[in-house]
């Protein structure tokens, strides 16, 4: 089973599990993602690489290129004899961090690209997550419990007051994600690795409103138009584009 937890800065949370756990979720995040070279859902390509990001560190963990720890498994001698066999005590469960802001990100985007899945897989232009074709999607079964798990642990961080409110940001209707400047959300990821624990704990519903409403905000329509005509200038696509003074620190204290 994955589990998400707060890092010990608050800089992000650890998504952990066995191989099998991790396997199957990176498995779910290619079937969700839109192919780069989709006529159809071309406005998603660009939220669906985003998303891989989150998708490469977690492959990069069951691969064990990232932190691993052993967690008792609940065997013992009685249990090994009763069975007449031998087996490990401990089980390996595998890890990786990712920014908060990041998975913010990731869970709106994953909210959209489910919706185009369930349409999809309905034929319906209408959302219907209890369509008979839908309601038993492994792929979404699979992403919806790595959100509810990412929820239980931003439950566990607000006040009941603000969750509640956050709730309601992260899942309001039409909120076009597809449509937000990649370069913004290296911008929030950037500005919040520069708070305090302390800060980062109070900016958190902030944040996450920022992305949800980032139509509204002054900072995203100032690097979109900035992306924009940068990108009509070179000739190029606007997710390539970089803006200096958008550089991640070399280390993370996590």
């Amino acid at each position: 089973m994955i589990s998400i937890k707060n890092t010990e800065n608050l800089a992000g949370v650890t998504i952990s599990g066995d191989y099998h756990d991790l396997y199957n979720l990176v498995e779910a995040f290619h079937d969700i993602a839109i192919d780069e070279y989709s006529d159809k859902y071309k406005d998603y390509t660009i939220i669906s690489i985003r998303v891989l990001g989150i998708c490469y560190d977690i492959r990069h963990a069951y691969q064990g290129d990232r932190d691993i720890k052993l967690l008792d498994n609940n065997m013992n001698e009685d249990k090994m004899r009763w069975h007449s066999t031998i087996t490990p005590r401990k089980n390996v469960y595998y890890s990786c961090n990712c920014l908060y802001p990041e998975m913010f990100f990731g869970m709106l985007a994953l909210n959209a690209l489910i919706e185009l899945r369930a349409k999809d897989l309905a034929k319906s232009r209408y959302y219907n997550p209890v369509d008979r074709r839908v309601i038993w999607d492994s792929t979404i079964a699979t992403l919806r419990s790595f959100q509810v798990e990412f929820v239980k642990c931003v439950k566990e961080t607000l006040s009941e007051a603000t969750f509640s409110r956050w709730l309601k940001v992260m899942n309001g209707d039409y909120l076009g994600i597809q449509y937000i400047a990649r370069q913004y959300v290296d911008l929030l990821n950037i500005k919040y690795l520069a708070m305090t624990k302390e800060k980062r704990l109070k900016s958190l519903s902030t944040i996450a409103k920022r992305l949800a409403e980032f139509w509204n905000d002054k900072d995203h329509r100032e690097i979109k138009d900035g992306v924009v005509a940068a990108a009509k200038e070179y000739g190029c696509a606007e997710d390539v584009i970089e803006f200096e003074g958008i550089d991640y620190p070399d280390e993370i204290v996590w």
